[in-house]
């Protein structure tokens, strides 16, 4: 399990600017705007052997957007989002009533992408850009508890995002996303147990959530 004093820090830090930017943008006019979203997320290890986004999670978060055109169609948005990611095995019992496959990756993350969106109708938005991501909690289990001697995660992640919005009624939407992880989510040493560790691993996360834009 990996409990780091940075993540929490660098939390705080990027949730502070996010809520002064959105004050400030708003303070400096109306073509600045802010907003808050809830979902969950459905997540993946690319690389540890098994397969299927089977993780769920909850995804949550601030963001603030401002126009980089006369016509509205595109924006610049910030965001700082909490998010789970990880990986699991879908637990079925034998006949015993055990579990003896079970495994069971959770990660906790900050999120701070950098989106371009695109408007090509009033009611629908694309956008594309980098994320970076903080690690501040990691918990690895399978059906005989902690996994020991693991090799280390990045408390760092720099992740690449895609996504859709659909405007549902005026300030209320809809957002899918697809993000990746650029980097290996964990630190190679060769040291540690090689289970599940085949190929190097990257974060692979789908998210859907409801926003509200002010």
């Amino acid at each position: 399990m990996v409990r780091s004093q940075e993540g929490p820090l660098l939390m705080k830090k990027n949730l502070l600017i996010i809520f002064f930017s959105i004050i400030l943008f708003s303070l400096q006019g109306q073509s600045f705007k802010g907003g808050v979203r809830l979902g969950f997320s459905s997540s993946q290890i690319s690389g540890d052997e098994l397969a299927g986004f089977n993780k769920f999670g909850a995804y949550t978060g601030i963001f603030t957007n401002f126009p980089i055109s006369k016509n509205m169609q595109w924006k610049i948005q910030a965001e700082l989002n909490f998010i789970m990611k990880g990986s699991s095995m879908f637990l079925r019992a034998n006949a015993d009533n055990e579990v003896p496959n079970q495994y069971i990756l959770t990660m906790l993350y900050t999120e701070t992408p950098f989106l371009v969106k695109y408007s090509p109708k009033p009611w629908v938005e694309l956008e594309l850009g980098p994320a970076i991501n903080f690690l501040f909690y990691s918990h690895e289990k399978d059906s005989n508890g902690k996994i020991p001697a693991r090799q280390r995660f990045r408390i760092f992640e720099l992740a690449g995002i895609g996504g859709i919005s659909f405007i549902v009624k005026e300030n209320f939407g809809i957002n899918l996303r697809y993000s990746n992880s650029l980097l290996p989510v964990r630190i190679p040493d060769g040291n540690h147990s090689q289970y599940r560790m085949r190929y190097k691993q990257f974060n692979s996360v789908l998210t859907c959530s409801l926003f509200y834009q002010f």
